[in-house]
């Protein structure tokens, strides 16, 4: 499984929690619930899988910390649970590793369920510890209008529950802006799962002008929102704004002049798609020719992609060769647990051929295997000019990857939020799926462990801070404000007269 796999698995999987296997033990046909025979079966195998085969899974916590933590989870598995119980506690688990590429991916069972299931029907946007509304999703209620800051569902606090549900989400190190951003994803799914089952929601919220309104609001299942979101008449400024700032960048991949030909802005959605190599020589030669002098580069929720695309971008940025990762770390080649997992012989056969012994215990991943590690060349048509990346808790894995590398090379100003993924690396790529037996679910287990050639860094358990800190907040997402970019501009009219190239 290439990195990108793992990306794309990790990050849905965070975007479509559910807590169904609650909804079905209401029902008169509910699955039986698991044994303690069973959750602990499958605690164990999941225990031995991350001990002997996730290459970081001692990145960020010592094994001394993680067997007290492990042992005390395995001691709570003393009872009879559903399935959508036991996945609520593995992510618990999983989230003490601090590796946001590591999480689990429930049974079928529990899958199937969510589009039946009726969700929390407000779209939310994550300031801190506060829950405000983007948009009312549900099918006419009026009273709770985007900006308004959600004070109490269902007689909980907002940031109780925001804090129950940030400590079950995975995220690189110590760095919040990732779990965050996971969580405004997908708030209303983990609600279900984290904290309570429900069909209907007494909300209580402040609006802009400080009084406090209380709706009781319906479920909404996911198949309903969009129509909802669309006809709700209290949406109708905020999604007027969102189509405002989105209209240039709804491909992956977008340029356009802020002050042609002197500023530009490029927009990445990710590190994907079979016209990316073209596009970037394509894009970087027009640069060229019409002598930019400032590129404003837009990673903000951009979750990675494809490793050898973030070092290209890098290799555009640059006229001097460069490193972009130091060395990758496997620490086995034959796991114990194949039986259990999506391992197979070929994968295995590849591996085995591209790595090397390590010294210091398992294994170094090769050029043969991986080019990243080795020295890269710069771009055919770099850039020299100054240059702004736009960045927040979105921008994880090779999108960080990318960041730390330029940071580190001193070729950009950042402007946004700290990264969600980490300065020195991540742990994905290569990775296999272990499929619990007992409960049905599957857990991605990366091999890889990245690091990043970026000595120095001062943050080793952060991302890449911004050298000029600008938080978006849902006021400024419903006026159609981006004030990151607002920033950005001010400081590109400011660059030529600093002597930019």
């Amino acid at each position: 499984m290439g990195r990108y796999q793992v990306l794309l698995l990790c990050v849905g999987v965070v975007n479509s929690l559910i807590g169904t296997g609650c909804l079905l033990a209401e029902t008169s046909d509910a699955p039986r619930l698991l044994t303690p025979a069973e959750t602990q079966a499958d605690f164990d195998l999941l225990r031995k899988a991350l001990e002997e085969a996730h290459g970081g899974v001692y990145r960020y916590v010592t094994k001394a910390e993680l067997d007290r933590a492990l042992d005390g989870q395995r001691a709570g598995l003393s009872r009879p649970m559903s399935r959508a119980e036991f996945v609520a506690r593995v992510y618990e688990t999983l989230a003490l590793i601090r590796c946001g590429h590591t999480s689990p991916n429930p049974d079928p069972e529990t899958q199937a369920a969510l589009a039946k299931a009726p969700l929390f029907p407000l779209q939310v946007f994550v300031e801190g510890q506060t829950l405000r509304v983007l948009f009312n999703d549900s099918p006419g209620d009026r009273t709770i209008s985007p900006g308004a800051e959600i004070v109490a569902i269902n007689g909980r606090a907002a940031s109780g529950v925001c804090k129950t549900i940030l400590s079950r989400l995975p995220g690189d190190g110590d760095a919040e802006s990732g779990p965050r951003a996971s969580l405004q994803r997908g708030f209303r799914r983990q609600y279900w799962l984290f904290v309570e089952p429900a069909a209907e929601f007494t909300v209580r919220a402040r609006d802009a002008a400080g009084t406090t309104v209380t709706a009781t609001l319906a479920g909404v299942k996911d198949s309903e929102v969009p129509k909802n979101r669309a006809q709700n008449p209290v949406n109708a400024e905020a999604r007027a704004s969102r189509d405002k700032l989105r209209w240039w960048a709804d491909e992956n991949l977008a340029l356009r002049f802020l002050k042609d030909p002197d500023v530009a802005q490029i927009h990445v959605g990710g590190f994907g798609g079979a016209n990316y190599p073209r596009w970037m020589e394509d894009t970087f030669r027009a640069l060229h020719e019409k002598q930019t002098k400032v590129l404003i580069l837009d990673l903000r929720g951009n979750g990675g992609g494809n490793d050898m695309y973030g070092a290209m971008l890098v290799s555009y940025l640059t006229d001097k060769s460069f490193r972009y990762f130091d060395h990758i770390n496997v620490k086995t080649v034959d796991p114990s647990f194949k039986e259990h997992s999506t391992w197979s012989a070929a994968a295995g056969q590849r591996l085995r051929a591209g790595v090397e012994p390590n010294p210091a215990g398992g294994f170094l991943v090769t050029p043969k295997l991986h080019p990243g590690v080795a020295e890269q060349r710069p771009g055919k048509y770099p850039f020299t000019g100054k240059v702004f990346v736009l960045i927040d808790g979105g921008t994880f894995s090779t999108a960080a990857d990318f960041c730390a590398v330029v940071h580190h090379l001193k070729r950009a100003t950042f402007v946004g939020e700290e990264t969600g993924g980490g300065y020195y690396g991540n742990n994905s790529g290569f990775g296999i799926t272990l499929k619990l037996p007992k409960s049905g679910v599957r857990v991605g287990i990366p091999l890889y462990e990245y690091w990043n050639a970026v000595p120095g860094y001062d943050g080793k358990r952060r991302g890449t801070r911004p050298d000029f800190p600008v938080a978006t907040t849902a006021a400024d997402l419903i006026r159609g404000a981006d004030r990151p970019l607002e920033v950005a501009t001010k400081l590109a009219a400011e660059a030529p007269r600093e002597g930019t190239k």
